[in-house]
């Protein structure tokens, strides 16, 4: 498997290269701002209700952003909308942790999203069009390992970051001290954009048609079944995900470092099953692969609502998490492979704008159960979500798929 990889990235280009490294760097710093976060606001004395408003203004933004920034990525470089986007992305939440008030967090959070939204929307396509049928299962999994492995690291040090800060400045409070770490991950955010700068320009190919022309001809059928289980998943995950280190906290009185290292363990864990992604679906179907995945995490979400052991809890959590990420870069190809090529920007788009609108309403719903009705019942909603997902994968794609596997392989070719 190690030898596949190192082959395959030989045959990446130069763009695709550097882009993989910006991206990690990015995941670094993001996600030492993801952790800390949520606990951050916690620490200036918000209820889950108002953590979960405010954390899902990162979803809402994206959401926001996502159909118009479809719309202008193919008449601008990539390049410049990705420095442009988390140069901003970075500025605006820079300011945002300076401020307390709930409507200030708000705004300025949810301006920051959208400016990351102008990255998010450009990932899938730009990988997909700059590789061939032949490497991108190892393209897409290898962003992700690479993203895994940096979200490890950034795990890993975002739960003692806190505690580094106090060691520089013993006069910090809590509060001072992740307010701190915080900033930290945004300059580490800022440092990805050197790496994109070396990205080179493309030729863009002349636009005739006005920006809105031209909606009627996509494919909105396919798109809708594209869509449909990715709601489902996106609920599920909303309702839970962004509570974890809060239930870690609260329900187990974990330390920030604690937590720091239950993440580190899960990104490990992840990060591992995505490097074995490509030798595994090669021993079945991708759309088989997707719906087994998230059928064999549905036990784990459920059981971490069911017990009060805090080693069966870890480890639900880490085989969640390593279940639904391994199958994240075959879902990004098998969406990105049913629309036409240069259908892909705006799918990607549409996609993000349902699953950032829908996973958004899920942390507001998550919030608002866990302060009313503790944790229990946000991971067994999860857990059907879930199941909802897997049954309308089957119900769109299943005949389709089967349809396929009785192609010659020439077709297939052609088909990818």
């Amino acid at each position: 498997m190690v030898r596949a990889y190192l082959t395959h990235f030989q045959q990446f280009s130069k763009n695709v290269k550097l882009f993989l490294i910006g991206n990690a760097i990015n995941g670094m710093g993001m996600s030492i701002h993801g952790l800390l976060f949520s606990l951050y606001l916690k620490e200036l004395g918000y209820g889950e209700t108002v953590i979960g408003n405010l954390i899902s203004t990162a979803s809402l933004g994206i959401s926001i952003m996502a159909i118009p920034a479809s719309l202008i990525i193919e008449r601008f470089h990539v390049k410049h909308l990705v420095i442009s986007g988390m140069a901003l992305c970075s500025v605006f939440y820079f300011i945002q942790i300076f401020h307390t008030d709930e409507s200030s967090l708000f705004i300025f959070g949810l301006v920051a999203a959208m400016f990351q939204a102008l990255f998010s929307i450009s990932v899938s396509p730009f990988y997909l069009r700059n590789s061939t049928p032949e490497v991108r299962v190892h393209l897409f999994s290898m962003n992700s390992s690479l993203n895994m492995g940096a979200h490890l690291l950034g795990f890993a040090i975002g739960g003692y970051l806190p505690a580094i800060m106090r060691w520089f400045h013993h006069d910090f409070t809590r509060l001072e001290s992740m307010r701190a770490a915080i900033i930290a991950s945004l300059v580490i955010v800022t440092l990805s954009n050197l790496v994109f700068m070396k990205i080179q320009r493309v030729p863009i190919p002349k636009m005739k048609k006005r920006v809105f022309e031209g909606l009627r001809e996509k494919e909105w059928v396919i798109l809708g079944k594209l869509i449909s289980p990715k709601l489902c998943l996106a609920l599920g995950s909303g309702l839970t995900v962004p509570f974890i280190n809060l239930y870690l906290r609260e329900r187990f009185d974990f330390s920030t470092k604690m937590i720091g290292v239950s993440y580190a363990l899960l990104q490990a864990f992840i990060f591992v099953g995505i490097f074995m992604t490509p030798s595994l679906v090669k021993k079945t179907t991708n759309l088989k692969f997707i719906m087994g995945t998230a059928l064999l995490a549905i036990p784990f979400i459920v059981g971490m609502g069911m017990t009060a052991n805090v080693t069966l809890v870890l480890s639900c959590f880490v085989m969640r998490g390593t279940l639904m990420n391994m199958s994240s870069p075959i879902t990004s190809m098998f969406e990105m492979e049913r629309v036409r090529e240069k259908e892909c920007v705006f799918a990607s788009a549409i996609i993000v704008f349902f699953y950032h609108l829908v996973y958004a309403g899920g942390t507001r719903m998550g919030g608002y159960l866990i302060e009313n009705y503790s944790f229990g019942p946000t991971f067994y909603m999860s857990g059907a979500a879930y199941a909802l997902a897997i049954i309308l994968y089957r119900k769109f794609f299943h005949a389709e798929e089967k349809k396929q596997i009785t192609l010659p392989v020439e077709s297939l070719s052609k088909v990818a």
